[in-house]
């Protein structure tokens, strides 16, 4: 009677056993790349702190993995991997930086990862963070994006140019290389019935984000020339964007909302929210 009684639940435990040691000795082919997640929130910080959050990861595959490239189009983020070769099994973490001086209201933050894994050889980590600008009432985002800390990056690479060119060089930071949106919102074809809207955005900015003034009389660095090279471009079709990325995680998309009509414009995608 008692053996009877034990028998289920030594197969139950063997059974157990087997699937423990299955899945502890299954390894995905070539090197590839696990993450325990690509998005962290730092929740509200008190604008001028600096936060550090580490994105742990860890080579799942049969092959060594090696890191490639880690890098972020803006200054105030750093990332930094822990060691950039991984034999399969081991793992190490990506630290990241942030600066949150001279910035203000929601921040977004993308962290590109280059990498020899066959599969998904480039990935984008995501740092989120609200920032209260409140005890700093004048805070104007042109006077970080354009000033000493930054302006090599934003400022100083815009001069001279026009157009596409332009684009390349001062939008696709927030906006994606092919208009598809990264921190910033998607920009599409707009008509020439939102001239207006898109010369007043390029040129004054959004109050209370990161969208500043890009005229030279507003505390950017273009001419007027090349504001009306930017709302020329974005009458035009943009690029096809790169296919989306299969990954085992949810995908990071950012929500678009129509501003209601105002003198007589018609309804309008924002570019920053």
């Amino acid at each position: 009677m008692s053996t009877v009684k034990r028998f289920p639940s030594r197969v139950i435990w063997l059974t157990g056993v087997l699937l423990f040691m299955w899945g502890a000795t299954t390894v995905l082919a070539g090197p590839r790349i696990v993450l325990d997640h690509r998005e962290h929130h730092f929740g509200t910080l008190t604008q001028g702190k600096i936060v550090v959050h580490r994105f742990p990861l860890t080579n799942g595959g049969d092959e060594t993995l090696t890191l490639t490239d880690v890098s972020t189009p803006c200054g105030c983020t750093a990332a930094l991997p822990d060691k950039s070769t991984l034999a399969p099994g081991e793992s190490t973490a990506i630290e990241v930086t942030y600066d949150s001086a001279a910035r203000s209201g929601e921040v977004v933050r993308i962290i590109t990862v280059m990498s020899n894994d066959p599969i998904e050889p480039e990935l984008e980590l995501r740092l989120v963070a609200d920032v209260d600008a409140s005890m700093h009432k004048g805070f104007q985002a042109g006077e970080a994006l354009f000033g000493l800390k930054c302006g090599s990056c934003h400022a100083d690479p815009l001069a001279g140019q026009q157009g596409q060119a332009l684009y390349d060089v001062g939008c696709w930071f927030c906006h994606g290389k092919a208009r598809e949106g990264k921190t910033g919102p998607a920009l599409g074809q707009y008509p020439d019935s939102m001239t207006g809207y898109l010369r007043a955005t390029i040129r004054k900015g959004h109050p209370g984000t990161e969208m500043p003034g890009f005229a030279l009389d507003d505390g950017g660095p273009l001419l007027d020339p090349q504001v009306e090279s930017l709302i020329e471009l974005l009458k035009t079709a943009p690029p096809s964007p790169p296919p989306p990325e299969e990954t085992n995680e949810a995908s990071h998309t950012s929500e678009t909302s129509v501003i209601p009509p105002a003198d007589g414009e018609p309804l309008k995608v924002p570019f920053f929210q």
